[in-house]
């Protein structure tokens, strides 16, 4: 599935790095924990990171009340999203051809605050499962009052498109013989050995769906 090309998502610069497939679109969101989500506070434009969650064609966000992007967000109801993922810097003999390689999504829809505690809970879910996966079976889940203290979000997914560039550094062919350096340095997350909480019962060991994470992020 494709999300159509319109005004609002459609790629205008590098045209050739654009995907609008929905799975590809999805995959990069589920490989990034931080969104940058666009809102405005007194006629200025913002831009602030958040951790997120997704559900099929839904985006969670949580926040405390009294929080001013949520409420932004609300208020406005049309909200924009993006994340970005860095894969490699490309050095090349010229300064000016110097590039990244990097997966990137935009996300256009439409906001809703949830009231009811079982969508909220959901959403929290969402949200705590985007950390790592089946965590939220593992941990207390929000009593009553924090449940009444926290806003969520849901963010239902109208269009979206991805901008996707990858490949080598690539130079003018007057610039190659220059004693300059040139080539690829990949960059990559990666998830360190888990350091128990200094209160932790020095009993309880690792849990499987963490070191599950870990193998999955080798």
């Amino acid at each position: 599935m494709e999300f159509p090309k319109s005004r609002i998502n459609e790629v205008q610069r590098g045209k050739k790095k654009a995907s609008y497939n929905q799975k590809e679109i999805y995959d990069i969101l589920d490989s990034t924990e931080i969104c940058h989500i666009a809102f405005l506070i007194e006629g200025r434009a913002m831009v602030q990171p958040i951790n997120f969650g997704r559900f099929e064609d839904k985006i969670y966000l949580h926040g405390s009340l009294r929080n001013r992007m949520t409420q932004a967000i609300i208020d406005n109801e049309l909200v924009s999203l993006n994340v970005m993922i860095l894969d490699a810097m490309k050095l090349t003999r010229s300064a000016y051809h110097h590039s990244v390689n990097y997966r990137s999504v935009n996300i256009f829809g439409r906001s809703l605050e949830l009231h009811d505690p079982n969508e909220k809970l959901k959403g929290l879910a969402a949200i705590i499962n985007h950390f790592v996966p089946n965590r939220w079976e593992h941990c207390r889940p929000p009593n009553e009052k924090e449940l009444l203290a926290t806003r969520v979000v849901e963010i239902q997914i109208e269009t979206a498109s991805a901008k996707i560039a990858q490949g080598d550094s690539k130079d003018n062919k007057s610039d190659l013989s220059l004693p300059y350096w040139a080539g690829v340095l990949p960059v990559r997350q990666k998830i360190g050995t888990p350091i128990p909480a200094k209160d932790l019962d020095k009993d309880l060991a690792t849990p499987q769906h963490i070191l599950d994470f870990l193998n999955q992020k080798k």
